[in-house]
């Protein structure tokens, strides 16, 4: 049974839709079955019973006026006020009352010749022989009582026999009549008691067949919609995450509890999707990656010259709006020394500690640009020239009086300037290169404004 839960959502569906249909085959076999059953008993009941019911209310009805005759022969019949003579007209009725019984013979005679009887054959068998037998009473019966009419004179001792032999005759005929009206009520009822077990079996197999369909329904239903959503929220969630910009959160893996088709394509969305998440976490970094690389110098960590000339471009861009800046170019005093008497890699330390240095003593708003080589340049938003100046001055001291033992010391000099009007590009960043000059002519380690 676990396996079964455990298997394709297709293989659920078939076995539960077979398991349907096999009910409603079983529903229209057992209709077929019972309806056949139904037809031939109800055939039964419309070629023999009903029949054989009409014969009894004419029996009756001939041995009512049977018994009127008999009562004429005792009173010498002659004087009986018949159209026929007494026995004339014992004779048709007699003839009537055999006719009616020969029919009822026939009827059942080529029904059961034909199988037509599917209730009770023997007792049928049993009415027949008692036909037989009172055809053979009455033949008797009709000789003796036609002998004595011949004589013209009857005791009263014959006509109690003949009475009592018309008595046994009334009593054959009479079981014979509640034996046919027995088995035609009881044919009745058997075919009413089948009628009420075909609709309630019936009934029975399609509340089954019903709750099958509608369990399969909700069934599929629920597994659907459980599945769909889940899926749907993993979509959801890549949209997000791709409208918003930010990293797709990986999917948690579990092991499926149902290994249908939904589960495999739910877990497919999931690979997807952490695929997706590593790609974008991957394109993400090789991104970061890159702007470092177009923005920032490799060997200090420095703004490049690159974004110097953007972010002076949007600098003036504000400034000819009302805005302000000034900029400090420095270089290190004396760097070709430097690299001559101790090395080009000493060389690159110093110039990334002077970078490290200088970023950690800036504002938020400051950047700081390597322009090549010794040369680097700092900008700084909303700061007039002598602002500038003095935070030159601070970084000037701090790095003149640094001390650290794996780095010769060195100095720094800075020529800063402020934003004039008309100032393009080129125009500040050469008077800022004219107060740098300045202060080397002037001994270097010194700030110069222009």
């Amino acid at each position: 049974m676990q396996q079964w839960f455990n298997a394709s959502l297709q293989r659920k569906i078939s076995g539960l839709l077979v398991v349907l249909l096999s009910f409603l085959f079983v529903v229209i076999l057992y209709s077929i079955f019972k309806l056949k059953l139904i037809d031939a008993e109800m055939h039964e009941v419309a070629e023999i019973d009903v029949p054989l019911t009409e014969m009894v209310s004419e029996l009756e009805m001939m041995q009512l006026k049977q018994h009127l005759l008999i009562e004429q022969f005792r009173l010498k019949g002659e004087k009986a006020s018949v159209a026929l003579k007494p026995e004339q007209a014992f004779a048709a009725q007699r003839d009537g009352l055999k006719a009616i019984l020969a029919k009822a013979e026939r009827i059942l005679n080529k029904s059961l010749l034909k199988h037509q009887v599917r209730f009770a054959q023997a007792e049928h068998q049993k009415i027949l022989a008692s036909i037989e037998q009172f055809h053979q009473q009455s033949d008797s019966f009709e000789q003796q009582l036609k002998q004595a009419l011949q004589q013209g004179h009857t005791s009263e001792q014959q006509w109690r026999l003949f009475e009592d032999e018309a008595a046994r005759l009334d009593q054959s005929i009479m079981a014979i009549l509640r034996h046919m009206e027995s088995l035609t009520l009881e044919a009745s009822r058997y075919t009413d008691k089948h009628e009420n077990e075909f609709m309630l079996v019936n009934t029975g197999l399609g509340f089954c067949a019903f709750v099958i369909g509608l369990y399969l329904t909700f069934y599929i239903l629920q597994i659907f919609r459980q599945r769909i959503g889940r899926i749907q929220a993993e979509i959801k969630n890549v949209q997000q995450s791709i409208e918003q910009g930010v990293p797709i959160t990986s999917p948690e893996f579990h092991l499926p509890v149902h290994q249908d088709e939904l589960a495999e394509l739910e877990q497919d969305l999931k690979m997807m999707v952490q695929r997706l998440s590593q790609e974008m976490s991957d394109r993400q970094e090789i991104e970061q990656q890159l702007l470092v690389l177009a923005t920032r110098d490799k060997l200090t960590g420095a703004f490049n010259r690159h974004k110097w000339d953007e972010q002076l471009r949007m600098q003036l861009s504000l400034a000819e709006r009302g805005s302000s800046f000034s900029i400090a170019l420095l270089d290190v005093d004396y760097f070709k020394k430097v690299n001559d008497q101790f090395g080009h890699q000493t060389g690159d330390k110093v110039l990334q500690a002077l970078t490290e240095h200088l970023i950690r003593r800036l504002r938020k708003t400051d950047s700081l640009y390597r322009l090549g080589g010794e040369e680097f340049v700092i900008l700084l938003p909303q700061q007039t020239a002598e602002a500038a100046c003095q935070l030159a001055e601070q970084l000037r001291q701090h790095i003149a009086s640094l001390e650290e033992t794996d780095l010769p010391a060195f100095t720094i000099s800075f020529g800063v300037t402020e934003y004039c009007q008309q100032d393009d590009e080129d125009s500040i960043l050469t008077r800022a290169d004219r107060a740098l000059y300045q202060a080397k002519a002037m001994g270097r380690n010194r700030v110069q404004l222009s």
